[in-house]
């Protein structure tokens, strides 16, 4: 009987695994479009506000847009069965926020090491973008 209940468990933690490693790519692909959406949404938000706005404020206005659409669609769209309460999702905006102020950091160094700012901010995006996905997925999928 303890040979057929350890097979049992074996099976169900391989199975467990491979769940996990399929919700992991799903979650990353929903991630990477809402990504997408997010950046459009913004993008339309800066440049609209631009025609009445100084840039820094247009810039804000639509930093602050997609910081909103990310806690709304995140824990229902790209996390589904995840966690979805308030505190949830004002924590995935906290997490955005302190994410932006490292890549920040990120950008500077980067900019004074390499003399290459194009270089400087795509490898800074790629490092705030992992970060958020890791993060937010953390926060999201964590046990009650």
């Amino acid at each position: 009987m303890p040979a057929t209940t350890s097979g049992i468990i074996r099976i169900s933690w391989i199975r467990s695994g491979r769940m996990a490693a399929d919700r992991i790519d799903r979650d990353a692909v929903r991630f990477l479009v809402a990504g997408g959406l997010n950046t459009a949404l913004t993008s339309v938000i800066y440049f609209a506000g631009l025609t009445v706005l100084p840039s820094d404020w247009s810039y804000a206005l639509a930093w602050l847009a997609g910081l909103v659409f990310a806690m709304a669609i995140y824990p229902d769209r790209v996390f589904p069965g995840g966690r979805t309460g308030f505190a949830d999702r004002l924590t995935i905006g906290g997490s955005i926020a302190v994410v932006f102020v490292v890549g920040l950091a990120i950008l500077h160094v980067l900019e004074s090491f390499l003399q290459n700012a194009p270089v400087a901010f795509f490898s800074t995006l790629a490092t705030t973008t992992i970060l958020n996905f890791l993060i937010s997925r953390w926060i999201l999928r964590r046990s009650c």
